[in-house]
């Protein structure tokens, strides 16, 4: 279970289905789409610029504090 302060900050609903996924050193939480069947996540995009992408989004929330 995600803490409630966690689930607020990404806006992910109590009971949401995610995906954690572990890249050796981070991991990854997922939200799964409802549409979305079980499995694994399929990117259009490279896991590189996802997690680059991220980490410039994580920064800047940071800063705003």
């Amino acid at each position: 279970m995600l803490p409630a302060e966690i689930r607020k900050k990404y806006d992910i609903e109590a009971g949401k289905e995610v995906e954690i996924l572990d890249f050796g050193g981070e991991i990854v939480i997922v939200p799964v789409p409802e549409t979305r069947g079980r499995g694994f996540v399929k990117f259009k995009r490279r896991l590189d610029e996802i997690l680059a992408e991220y980490k410039k989004e994580e920064k800047k929330r940071e800063m705003k504090g």
